[in-house]
């Protein structure tokens, strides 16, 4: 499913059917530490060629004040994936690289959550994984969450 981490708890939120094989419909890990926490959301986490997937990552402020903060999403098999839309929440603009789609946010409140949502169509059987960075921007105090897309 995902990978290890110490600081992420991967959560399944329903179970599918898909091709006769039971899968999770969603899977979500969010990172436990750091002023600034990565979230990353795959939706449905199993599908089969030509289905379409939504992948949320998130950056949420834990700290007392607001913060500028940096929030990225990775994907290193973008080549074997049809992007199909990218858009990010208020304050937060996705410059998209394929590999990485990423914003900056000015001014992200204590408790507040920018996001990116990626769109996206399988294209071909495999796996794909996600990773998720978000930090106070001009930091070094990244927080991870990852996540795998098994595709049928």
């Amino acid at each position: 499913m995902a990978l290890a981490r110490t600081c992420i708890a991967l959560t399944t939120a329903a179970v599918i059917l898909v091709a006769g094989v039971a899968a999770p419909a969603s899977a979500a890990a969010t990172s436990t530490a750091g002023p600034v926490t990565a979230g990353l959301t795959i939706t449905p986490s199993v599908t089969a060629v030509g289905g379409q997937v939504i992948v949320v990552a998130t950056a949420t402020n834990t700290s007392a004040s607001p913060v500028a903060a940096s929030l990225g999403l990775d994907d290193y098999q973008y080549a074997d994936q049809v992007f199909t839309s990218v858009r990010g929440t208020p304050g937060c603009t996705p410059r998209n690289l394929h590999h990485l789609i990423y914003c900056g946010i000015q001014s992200l409140a204590p408790g507040a959550t920018a996001g990116i949502t990626l769109t996206l169509t399988a294209a071909a059987p495999g796996t794909d994984s996600f990773r998720t960075y978000a930090r106070i921007t001009y930091t070094t105090d990244d927080t991870f969450a990852y996540g795998t897309l098994t595709i049928r």
